[in-house]
């Protein structure tokens, strides 16, 4: 079932979701209401930030006044007070809604960084044993003797 298909015959409101919130709860609102993973969204805020797109700052803080907090969250008095609740994986996973498993979930269940490392390290080896050769070949005199052997023949 698609997102679409998902919220399809009832309307979505855009709420700040204090909950999971670290500084007012506006990009976890914003991730929740698109369907993105909340830590996307603030990677894309601090990115559009630091490329010079400095009116986001003051975007964001409209929104924090703006929008209503999620209904059924607890409200922090100050926006940068933070969520007494912490950020526990149930508190993503609705009923209502599929589960789709976390960025974090999918690499943990690929195989262990290690092996893969590992198995990259043996592969770069190959590369530079075979480079050496080559490199070896190249600098030493019997190429320098078959150089000018093919020039002869020419």
């Amino acid at each position: 079932m698609t997102r679409d298909q998902n919220y399809q015959g009832r309307s979505r409101k855009l709420y700040r979701n204090p909950d999971n919130a670290k500084i007012c709860g506006v990009c976890s609102g914003v991730a929740e209401y698109f369907g993105f993973e909340t830590w996307v969204v603030r990677i894309i805020t601090v990115s559009m930030v630091l490329m010079g797109f400095g009116p986001i700052i003051l975007v964001y803080f409209v929104l924090y006044f703006i929008l209503d907090p999620k209904p059924g969250s607890k409200d922090s008095k100050g926006c940068f007070e933070k969520s007494k609740h912490g950020n526990t994986s149930a508190s993503h996973h609705h009923t209502d809604k599929p589960y789709r498993p976390s960025v974090k979930e999918v690499w943990r269940a690929g195989p262990a960084t290690v092996d893969q490392l590992d198995s990259i390290e043996g592969k770069f080896s190959q590369i530079e044993r075979k480079l050496q050769k080559m490199e070896s070949f190249v600098t030493s005199n019997r190429f320098e003797l078959e150089k000018e052997f093919k020039k002869m023949e020419q």
